[in-house]
């Protein structure tokens, strides 16, 4: 696991290193324990590619696993953020065909089977997380791949005749190319939805290489292309209950165990749901050696699971962590969250992620999670209300047209409606497996992208064994009957903790923002930097603004849709006006 960062000067002038080392150091949290950076020439004569790497050490803790990486040549250089789970079951093959290994490292695999096999075929065999940044002389491409549905993030942008690539992308603010802008265009998608979908994002210019997509670089310009799609299975399996039970039990399990692999301290997180429950129980099942659960508790026993995590916990005799989150964290975590995030925070609970990773990182460096389930298996209530596509799609809006056009007199939500609308219509299959494959390529990297930020910025690895291929391709092939509502989650939930655990209500892991918000010191923040920052940026009615956040003080429904303006203004005050305060020193 690591924070990756680069360019590719596309006019062939030579890379500049000092910039490389700053771009990489923006990166520090992300892999503490490492640096390495190499400049090269792509096509010959000058070193016009530069790659960094600041590296989280969880596999081969020796300096052998540092990258960038080289082949035995120097003529593939790779650089690899994440986890490629199956890479060793690869290792006795490559070793046949005469490739010598000089680490234990997963990376150092892939890199052996992209000079063996080539981009397409490496990306076939491979499952994990991962993004990608392989510079290959030989070919003199550059290609920045995304891991399937997206639990790894890679950014990039053009500025001028450089391509920039990064984990984050603060990382571009140590360009001198670069300048942080707002993208008006992306904003009213971002107020109405709370993030914005695809690979778009609310910086100018800045994308997101998209879920199952590279991007391949040379002189000759850049080219996008999809190597893998959620996929639509018309002829879905024929199991009973029980047997499909029983093999989500066996490939979740597999997915845990493999999961666990690492040279360092592996914990769960534990909500308390049904999913992230499930995975400490296999997890514990398959880590003889004890395995310690972090979760987030609250004083109001309204917002708080912490009697099914003390349940969970001990059913799966894990250690307990809990931790409580109150109204001072939530203020202390504010600017440096929104710093993390590289784009407005639409859920808060992301601070209780940031507060949970910063105290969970004193015991364990890697974390498995619950995450995914509820996209694959059609949990959220928002499924058994989809009659037509734009239902579904406007079942997750926070504002209706209506509403936003109060607070943005010009706001128009028709270019997102439509290009959300085209994502739905690319499924092929069934209305409920094209609801499920929308909220895969429009929420679940949205909720990645969270948890990665939030647990990166302390430097914690966080892996989703729900997201396995296998599990995902065995979801594909399900009746609705067997998805609708994650009847075989819940099922095996019973199993493991009984059905009072597994039958309850969904708990949407909300904060007690009502009470938040009166606190002395989010009203001085509110007063003091928020409202006169919100005037003075004009994307939005601060006379407005003043209403909802009256309302919401004595309407705590409504907190969730005022949210969203808060956050936006803490972004852009964190990551656009001060962004570069945040540069390393040179």
């Amino acid at each position: 696991m690591c924070g990756i960062a680069g360019f590719v000067n596309l006019d062939g002038a030579p890379a500049d290193a000092r910039v490389l080392v700053a771009m990489t150091a923006m990166l520090h949290h992300r892999g503490p324990d490492d640096r390495g950076t190499l400049c090269l020439p792509l096509r010959g004569g000058v070193a016009d590619v530069a790659l960094g790497c600041q590296r989280l050490k969880v596999v081969d803790l020796s300096d052998r696993g540092r990258q960038p990486m080289a082949n035995a040549d120097g003529s593939i250089v790779l650089l690899l953020n994440g986890e490629v789970y199956d890479a060793f079951d690869h290792r006795t093959g490559l070793e046949r065909d005469g490739y010598r290994f000089r680490s234990d490292t997963d990376t150092e695999v892939v890199l052996a089977l992209y000079e063996r096999d080539g981009l397409e075929r490496t990306l076939d065999q491979i499952d994990g997380m991962f993004a990608l940044a392989i510079a290959d002389t030989r070919r003199g491409a550059v290609h920045l791949v995304r891991d399937r549905v997206g639990i790894k993030p890679l950014y990039w942008t053009r500025q001028g005749d450089s391509l920039l690539f990064a984990s984050e992308a603060k990382a571009f603010l140590a360009h001198p190319a670069f300048r942080a802008e707002i993208d008006a265009a992306a904003i009213d998608e971002l107020l109405a939805f709370r993030y914005v979908a695809g690979p778009e994002t609310p910086l100018t210019g800045v994308r997101q290489v998209a879920p199952g997509h590279y991007l391949t670089v040379t002189c000759g310009g850049i080219a996008e292309t999809r190597y893998w799609s959620i996929p639509d299975c018309p002829d879905k399996a024929g199991l009973s209950t029980e047997d499909a039970v029983g093999r989500l039990e066996e490939l979740l399990g597999r997915s845990v165990r493999a999961q666990l692999r690492s040279d360092v301290n592996v914990g769960c997180q534990l909500s308390g749901g049904v999913d992230s429950s499930l995975v400490t129980a296999l997890a514990s099942s398959h880590h003889p050696g004890g395995i310690d659960a972090f979760s987030i508790v609250f004083s109001e026993p309204r917002f708080s699971e912490e009697p099914w995590i003390i349940a969970a916990a001990d059913s799966s005799h894990v250690t307990s962590h809990r931790f409580r989150f109150d109204e001072p964290a939530f203020v202390d975590a504010l600017d440096a969250a929104s710093w993390h995030m590289d784009q407005p925070i639409g859920h808060p609970n992301a601070l209780a992620l940031w507060c949970l990773a910063r105290w969970a990182r004193e015991r364990a460096t890697v974390l498995l999670t619950g995450e995914g389930p509820d996209e694959l298996f059609a949990g959220y209530e928002r499924f058994a209300r989809a009659l037509t596509s734009d239902e579904f799609i406007r079942a997750s809006q926070f504002h209706s047209q209506a509403r936003l056009s109060k607070l943005r007199p010009d706001a128009d939500l028709r270019p997102a409606l439509e290009k959300r609308a085209g994502l739905f219509l690319d499924g092929h299959a069934d209305r409920l497996s094209n609801c499920v494959q929308y909220e895969m390529r429009t929420h679940l990297p949205e909720v990645l992208l969270r948890q990665d930020r939030m647990m990166m910025a302390h430097g914690v690895e966080s892996r989703v064994p729900f997201l396995d291929r296998r599990v995902i391709e065995f979801a594909r092939a399900l009746p609705p009957g067997h998805v609708m509502g994650k009847p075989l989650v819940k099922a095996l939930a019973t199993r493991r903790f009984g059905a009072a655990f597994a039958s309850r209500a969904k708990s949407t892991f909300n904060l007690p923002l009502a009470q938040y918000f009166r606190g002395r010191r989010f009203v001085s923040l509110m007063e003091d930097r928020l409202l006169p920052g919100m005037a003075a940026r004009g994307l939005v009615d601060v006379a407005v603004v003043r209403r909802w956040w009256r309302r919401a003080l004595s309407a705590p429904a409504t907190t969730e849709g005022f949210w969203i303006v808060v956050a936006l203004e803490l972004w852009a005050q964190q990551f656009v006006d001060g962004g570069r305060s945040h540069l390393p020193p040179s």
